[in-house]
């Protein structure tokens, strides 16, 4: 497989090689054809115009004139012939002076029938070229006559060696200064390349702290930039990791001695004591209830993180869902002595979203309000109805949350404080179901004052 450098090498030196083939294609070859074409367009039509002037009568000094400035740019003779082939006008005191006479006899004749004539010829005794152009003449030479113009074509063969040489000269200058160009410009554009593909090859071998040391503003560096990124990136989702692994192995540690320590207590000591042994087998299932939340929770953020995350949206009563949730943590609240308020001002409100992942989002505010307020505190839940959507609030006078640590408590496995219970996922996954309906949400907190999570979902049609 050829590397980049070396195919970059040869297209650069491919464009070369057309350059100068075309180079020397217009100006070797085909120099003598663009030169007579030229040499015989101006002659043309520089005659055409003498011509037309010695038709309308122009005097003899004048056409003269003219004829010696078309002898003072192309070296040319003019003459001018009747039908009987006798010169009646010339810049030239020898009549077929230039050229051979067959030729120019030929010329006339051709010439003669109306068509301007255009030939190459050699001198008589020169042995060089001569360009011979006939053009005919109206009706002032009784049934016409005929302009026949011989000029010199110049030789460009010694002109032709001479830009041979320089291109030959020019074409190994120029074919060795781009091997050396290209060479360098190779490595140039190939060594930020090696760079990524040596940063990608160690990040693929687990070394994410990686960076590509890329100065450039292009498309490479626009690049290496993104590697760097993507390094950080995958260092985060690293670090996520071993924290999901530790914080699971902790809190999936607990609940799991809890169970086994008192399976073994009331198989052991207390099987035959019924107070003792209820007690126990409610935490062995507290315990169990427990381990089976912290699965539900991981199960539900990597459900939501997939492609296969879809929301049910319909129609749903708003109040009834928020009952729902106060009936569910009724026993919780009795037990600590919280007291949960909820504000309504309408019974029957009607809200578009998926009333299950709402009722999860509202249990996890409410569940993190009831491990942060303290005994004998308050949970306010207000539902608050505007013009085209409906506010929900869940606000307590708990710990509260600093505001170093307030931007972090919707990261995944965050934990405000260390002996929280659960896994950091609440707040995560009710983070994703909001954002999945589009809708606004936020949370306000003072430490030691209380926090207020907030969402908002529109009204139904």
């Amino acid at each position: 497989m050829k590397s980049i450098s070396v195919r970059l090498w040869m297209q650069m030196l491919f464009m070369i090689g057309i350059t100068l083939g075309l180079l020397w294609l217009f100006q070797v070859v085909m120099l003598e054809q663009y030169y007579l074409y030229r040499q015989t367009g101006n002659i043309k039509q520089e005659g055409t115009e003498l011509a037309k002037a010695f038709e309308e009568g122009a005097e003899i000094d004048q056409l003269g004139q003219r004829a010696e400035l078309l002898n003072l740019k192309y070296n040319a003779g003019v003459e001018i012939y009747d039908r009987e082939g006798r010169r009646v006008f010339g810049n030239t005191s020898v009549p077929m002076m230039m050229g051979r006479a067959m030729d120019k006899q030929e010329v006339f004749i051709e010439t003669a029938k109306g068509n301007v004539t255009v030939r190459q010829t050699k001198h008589n005794r020169l042995n060089s070229n001569i360009l011979l152009v006939g053009i005919p003449v109206g009706e002032q030479l009784s049934s016409g006559g005929v302009m026949i113009i011989s000029a010199p074509l110049a030789s460009i063969k010694e002109a032709e060696m001479i830009i041979k040489e320089q291109l030959m000269a020019v074409t190994a200058i120029l074919i060795l200064i781009s091997l050396v160009l290209t060479y360098y410009f190779s490595r140039a554009f190939t060594k930020p390349i090696l760079k990524i593909n040596e940063a990608a090859a160690r990040m693929a071998d687990g070394n994410l702290s990686i960076r590509i040391d890329v100065d450039s503003k292009d498309e490479l560096g626009m690049l290496s930039d993104t590697i760097n990124n993507l390094s950080v990136q995958l260092q985060k989702i690293e670090q996520l990791r071993k924290e999901l692994i530790a914080n699971v192995s902790h809190e999936f540690r607990t609940p799991l001695s809890l169970i086994k320590g008192y399976a073994e207590t009331i198989r052991d000591v207390t099987g035959d004591v019924p107070e003792k042994r209820s007690r126990q087998l409610g935490i062995i299932l507290e315990e169990a209830d427990r381990l089976r939340n912290m699965v539900n929770d991981t199960l539900n953020l990597s459900q939501m993180q997939s492609e296969y995350f879809k929301l049910d949206v319909r129609p749903f009563n708003i109040a009834a869902a928020v009952r729902n949730i106060k009936n569910r943590f009724s026993y919780i609240l009795e037990e600590k002595e919280i007291n949960l308020e909820v504000q309504e001002v309408n019974d029957n409100i009607l809200v578009m979203g998926d009333e299950a992942r709402i009722e999860q989002v509202l249990y996890n505010f409410v569940n993190n309000a009831c491990n942060h307020t303290a005994r004998g505190g308050l949970i306010r839940i207000e539902i608050i109805e505007n013009v085209d959507n409906v506010k929900i609030e869940v606000a307590d006078n708990g710990a509260g949350i600093s505001s170093e640590e307030l931007p972090f408590i919707w990261d995944r496995f965050y934990k405000a404080s260390k002996e929280s219970k659960g896994t950091g996922l609440g707040l995560a996954i009710a983070k994703k179901i909001l954002e999945a309906h589009a809708g606004s949400y936020g949370v306000e907190s003072k430490l030691n004052e209380g926090t207020r999570f907030w969402f908002d979902l529109n009204k139904a049609k």
